[in-house]
């Protein structure tokens, strides 16, 4: 199969596989070109966010990307929501986990963003491909 003009980041591999083929493969997909964010200079996809909020049982799997620019620099909010059982009336219990998912995204992309956990069902849902991002900035 050739893939052509999709869009999609990956990379090839040219060492035979542990099967014996000596094909050159493809590489999973990582991303893509047209869902990339540029926050300060690192590419931002949100499939890597997703990543790091599905690894955490905290919260749900809806979230939105906010991007602003704020005195020449781009910032980034991520509204994530969290779930009814674990939806708490305590803002030290939901500061804390708005802290540790904001460490979570710097551990992982390099770019600080700002965390806001969101009441359930907040986070409009779609029927098609879910809006996932906000941008902002103007030109």
């Amino acid at each position: 199969m050739i893939r052509y003009r999709t869009r999609d980041i990956t990379s090839l591999n040219p060492e035979p596989c542990i099967c014996g083929r000596t094909h050159i493969r493809m590489n999973r997909v990582s991303g893509r070109t047209d869902d990339m964010l540029i926050i300060r200079g690192v590419n931002v996809f949100p499939s890597q966010i997703e990543s790091v909020l599905m690894e955490m049982d905290e919260v749900e799997p809806y979230y939105q990307l906010v991007v602003d620019r704020k005195d020449n620099l781009d910032t980034l909010t991520v509204l994530v929501e969290v779930g009814e059982r674990l939806f708490s009336d305590e803002v030290k219990h939901l500061q804390k986990r708005e802290r540790k998912i904001a460490k979570n995204i710097k551990d992982y992309l390099g770019v600080s963003a700002k965390v806001k956990l969101v009441e359930p069902k907040v986070i409009a849902r779609s029927q098609g491909k879910a809006v996932r991002v906000i941008d902002n900035r103007s030109i």
